[in-house]
């Protein structure tokens, strides 16, 4: 069989729950395929059966409805033994035979390993993307991007993804920078899911001056602080202690009160959870806040078990989803295995006035 992998990105160690996704997602496209993965490598392949299949499979995806996988290209070649004084001519061969392409993504794993070719894919990344643009292989209208995932520096996947159905950063990963005035590395966790699950139009909505939230398990106040930072008055519940300097911005009020069992009067903008509970838990409680009309929009987290994590998810966010829709709900939801989470997936779920898009 000489059928190409399509290759996905993932946190080392979440290799199966990768898999299983991309498993499920075929089985639900009536497609037959296997995954073939190495423990902590950083990224899954998964192999269709002909032609066809491997064609319906790429023109499904969409990294926006995975949760484990943070990037995807269809892979075309595999070079391996590349020479190190011209690695650009064989990979501009594969290049020619594949398609014009929007950009070049020069690439690494997420792995102890790939992250040691950091500074070489930096370094190769401007060359290679001169060299494609003077033999005409880049152009700004090309419904696609190329990949050049290198797994040592002499062996390189070269393959590609169509733009707007896979990330558009190295990696799939958003970098941020880390505030130096945030109570916790936490809330880098609310930034990267604020920008990655809200779109542009949500954001601009919700995240503005005078408007309300709630962060529940909220101390010392990681999440408050990213909610502040875009002008909202917020309710932290935790029985712990805030920080000093987020209370005196006197945009936060801290009430020491149970998180699972309190809600407010008035209904807020937005709701935020980051507590360290069973995932069905945190489940059925984000249900009850969505159902109830307390909240429009919630940003949450769902602390995973060591095995089955997918299984896992899955159930959570169905219970969420079997809950709105019995009460007549509308609603829209994405999740992501962020960059700056770890045993944890990011959940996002706004509910939708009747024939809203999303």
């Amino acid at each position: 069989m000489n059928q190409t992998p399509f290759v996905f990105y993932c946190r080392p160690g979440f290799e199966s729950d990768c898999a299983a996704e991309v498993q499920s997602f075929a089985n639900a496209c009536d497609l037959a395929g296997y995954a073939n993965t190495a423990p902590n490598s950083g990224y899954v392949r998964f192999f269709l059966f002909d032609e066809a299949s491997e064609q319906v499979f790429f023109e499904e995806l969409d990294i926006h409805e995975l949760i484990f996988a943070r990037q995807w290209f269809w892979a075309k070649a595999e070079l391996v033994e590349l020479p190190l004084d011209d690695r650009i001519t064989p990979i501009l061969e594969v290049c020619s035979e594949v398609a014009m392409a929007k950009q070049v993504l020069v690439e690494h794993l997420d792995s102890d390993e790939g992250r040691e070719l950091s500074k070489f894919c930096k370094k190769f990344s401007t060359p290679v993307t001169i060299t494609l643009e003077k033999q005409g292989l880049i152009h700004e209208d090309s419904e696609f991007q190329l990949h050049l995932l290198f797994l040592a520096t002499d062996h390189c996947l070269v393959g590609f993804s169509p733009v707007g159905r896979a990330s558009e950063l190295k990696g799939g990963i958003l970098r941020l920078k880390f505030p130096k005035d945030a109570p916790s590395r936490s809330t880098l966790k609310l930034e990267e899911a604020i920008q990655t699950l809200m779109s542009g139009k949500q954001r601009k909505a919700v995240l503005r001056l005078g408007h309300t939230a709630v962060d529940l398990g909220a101390a010392p106040g990681g999440w408050t602080y990213q909610l502040v930072q875009h002008g909202l008055q917020v309710t932290a519940i935790d029985n712990g202690s805030m920080d000093k300097k987020l209370m005196q911005t006197e945009h936060v009020i801290h009430l020491k009160e149970n998180a699972l069992a309190w809600m407010p009067e008035k209904p807020v903008n937005m709701l935020v959870c980051d507590m360290v509970e069973k995932p069905s838990l945190v489940a059925k409680l984000m249900a009850k806040w969505l159902v109830a009309g307390k909240t429009e929009h919630a940003i949450f987290n769902l602390k995973l078990p060591m095995k089955k994590r997918f299984q896992e998810v899955n159930d959570c966010i169905g219970m969420i989803c079997d809950e709105l829709e019995e009460a007549d709900i509308d609603y829209f939801w994405q999740a992501k295995h962020l960059y700056h989470d770890r045993e944890e997936i990011t959940v996002y779920f706004r509910r939708k006035i009747k024939n809203q898009s999303h």
